[in-house]
C-alpha cells in the first residue's frame, strides 16, 4: 500500500515567520505533538515539535534530566516560554526533516518511523507539503490488514 492512501491531507502547516505563541496555538488546537513549517508556495522547509518548543523555553533541559531526577520550578518554565513566545519558529524548527514521498510504501515509512521515534512526519510531493502520516495510525492500519489478510 502508498503512504498516499493512509496519509492524513490536512496541511496544518506554519510558517517560518510564526511565533513560538502561535505554534502552541496551533499544536494545542489540533491536539498535535508536531507541525510541518513551510516557506510561501508550501514547501516543506523545516518541523517544529513539541519537544523544540521545551527546548527553547528551557534550554539543556533534556539533558540535565539524563542526570538528575529533579524536574525544574514550572513557574520558571512558564516564565522562559513567555519570553520566547514572540520569537520565530525558523530559529527552533529542525531543518533536516525526515519526510516521506506519496509513493513510498506503507511498510517503509512505519519502519522509518520507528527507527526514529517519529510520531508524525510530513508527506511531500515535488518538495511540496502534500499531508502527514501519523505512526500510530499507520501501524494500526497495517496490523488490521495484516489480521484481515489484505497485507
Amino acid at each position: 500500500m502508498r503512504i498516499a492512501d493512509v496519509m492524513d491531507r490536512d496541511l496544518t502547516a506554519l510558517t517560518v515567520d510564526s511565533t513560538l505563541g502561535e505554534a502552541i496555538e496551533v499544536l494545542s488546537r489540533h491536539g498535535l505533538t508536531g507541525v510541518p513549517v513551510v516557506d510561501d508556495q508550501l514547501r516543506l522547509v523545516g518541523f517544529l515539535s513539541e519537544q523544540d518548543i521545551v527546548r527553547a523555553a528551557l534550554p539543556g533541559y533534556f539533558e540535565y534530566l539524563q542526570d538528575s531526577f529533579v524536574i525544574p520550578d514550572f513557574g520558571q518554565f512558564q516564565n522562559r516560554l513567555r519570553r520566547v513566545s514572540l520569537e520565530r519558529v525558523e530559529k527552533y524548527m529542525v531543518r533536516k526533516v525526515i519526510s516521506f514521498q506519496e509513493d513510498d510504501s506503507d511498510f517503509y515509512v512505519a519502519m522509518t518511523l520507528i527507527k526514529h521515534n517519529i510520531k508524525r512526519a510530513p508527506v511531500v510531493l515535488d518538495g511540496i507539503l502534500a499531508g502527514m502520516v501519523n505512526r500510530a495510525d499507520l501501524l494500526e492500519r497495517i496490523m488490521c490488514d495484516e489480521l484481515n489478510g489484505q497485507a
